[in-house]
């Protein structure tokens, strides 16, 4: 039994001292140039982001069919960034009630037109459950 448990013992140590130890990871620490948020009352805002890495962020959002039923926000924006081929890559979009709708160079344009398209199709209304009645 001590020769079992010693061997158990060297095993853990040898694990122990074999897994590797973690490395540091040095962040390069991206210089924020441009920070912007505007809201408003109802709900709207824009936005602007600048990073010093190239990326960056536009955003405006508006309230539509403000105090119905069907009040929404409409979305209309864009972010950029630098790939790593050192390419800049900018994805603009849209986005509402009706879904989202991405448009870029990266976005393969297939995509952009059935999200186009099926943003003006009608949308099924949803049956809420019926409630059982005791």
């Amino acid at each position: 039994m001590v020769k079992f448990v010693v061997l158990f013992a060297c095993l853990a140590i040898a694990a122990v001292s074999a897994a590797p130890a973690e490395a540091e990871t040095e962040h390069e620490v991206v210089p924020i140039l441009k920070s912007e948020i505007n809201k408003q009352e109802n709900g709207a805002y824009n936005l602007h982001y600048e990073g010093g890495d190239g990326t960056s962020r536009k955003e405006e959002a508006n309230v539509i069919d403000e105090g119905t039923e069907e009040e929404a926000l409409e979305v209309k924006g864009s972010y950029k960034y630098i790939n790593s081929e050192g390419e800049e890559v900018e994805v603009f979009y849209t986005a509402g009630k009706n879904g989202f709708v991405p448009y870029g160079s990266i976005i393969n344009p297939e995509i952009s037109a059935v999200a186009e398209a099926a943003k003006d199709l009608p949308k099924e209304e949803v049956e809420e459950p019926k409630k059982k009645s005791l």
